[in-house]
């Protein structure tokens, strides 16, 4: 999970980024959101409030929706601005 995160922030920092994205600077602001996601995540497992398959509760969970959604609009404003 977090180092998922890693490898993200090292790709962003790469040269091909600048190269695909016109403001690559506004891939960083989705960091901290799957940051908050994955811990999210370990914490209701460690809660046992997450029972079921891990990619079932993602797609059914509002949070994670909306963590997609975030995430979707900052990759296109990155590419757009």
């Amino acid at each position: 999970g977090y180092l998922a995160i890693l490898v993200f922030s090292l790709y962003i920092s790469s040269d091909k980024v600048t190269t695909l994205y016109s403001s690559p600077f506004i891939l960083w602001l989705t960091c901290p959101i799957l940051l908050y996601w994955i811990t999210r995540i370990w914490f209701l497992a460690n809660r046992e409030q997450m029972l079921d398959d891990p990619v079932q509760f993602a797609l059914t969970d509002k949070i994670s929706w909306l963590v997609v959604i975030c995430s979707a609009i900052l990759i296109s404003l990155a590419t757009i601005i």
